[in-house]
């Protein structure tokens, strides 16, 4: 298998903490210092991953990108994870468990951030389409600043299926949609919730909106008519995870 590069301080240091995807080696830039890159030359010699040493120019031509902060790891594990490890971290959940799911989404930048606020709001995994979508790409893994190497992240090939393969599972599917009726705020979320963010432009597809139990939108009072992305599912994902930890009651 081709190794994977993963470029940036903090997505190498949560590759390395997470032990999920087992980096191979890991490449910093000549005379790189720092208080982080002390701690990840440390976490490296303790896990027996080598460290080596090259130019900044050797580098950028390794990362495709000068935007990697002098520091390189690569792994020949698959950033995705099979749909068996995804069920077992979902039955073994504690509490009620969330899922992501991306329909469409093809920003990189609105990719990581969505993993990033994820993982931050103990979602269990996310789920994404093989085609039309952006995949997980080293500029995903710097996006999501590294929360990849913590979620379990799953490529299907037919969205509307998983929908009523996570149904089967005990999920409510609730589709983020601008046009909704039903406000974010008067959803009780004290469920297993499967929650679908559409694409930047066209949103949820329709195929998918009618597999959805909930359709909600985000209150708003300002002229622009919508929020991209990233945002809404920060929004939406942030009000979740309010309410559980509330025990499931509603504004």
């Amino acid at each position: 298998m081709k190794d994977e590069v993963i470029y940036g301080i903090n997505p190498v240091l949560e590759a390395l903490r997470a032990g999920r995807q087992g980096l191979n080696k890991i490449i910093l830039a000549e005379r790189k210092e720092g208080g982080p890159i002390r701690l990840l030359r440390r976490l490296a010699r303790e896990k027996g991953i080598p460290v080596q040493f090259s130019p900044k120019e050797a580098l950028d031509r390794l990362a495709g990108t000068g935007h990697h902060q002098g520091v390189l790891g690569f792994t020949a594990a698959s950033f995705y994870s099979t749909w068996e490890d995804f069920l077992n971290r979902v039955r073994s959940a504690q509490g009620k468990a969330i899922v992501l799911v991306l329909d469409s989404i093809e920003d990189p930048q609105n990719l990581g951030s969505l993993i990033r606020t994820a993982e931050s709001c103990g979602v269990q995994g996310v789920i994404l389409p093989k085609d039309r979508a952006a995949g997980i790409t080293p500029a995903v893994v710097k996006a999501s600043a590294g929360a990849v190497a913590h979620l379990p992240i799953i490529r299907v090939t037919n969205l509307a299926n998983t929908l009523g393969d996570l149904k089967k599972e005990g999920f409510w599917i609730v589709g983020a949609d601008s046009r909704a009726e039903k406000s974010l705020y008067d959803l009780k979320f004290d469920m297993n919730v499967g929650l679908v963010i559409g694409s930047e432009g066209k949103g949820v597809r329709p195929l998918l909106l009618k597999k959805c139990d909930y359709t909600v939108s985000i209150p708003m009072r300002g002229k622009v008519s919508s929020l991209n992305a990233a945002i809404a599912g920060a929004v939406i994902l942030f009000e979740i995870l309010r309410q559980q930890l509330a025990g499931g009651t509603s504004c």
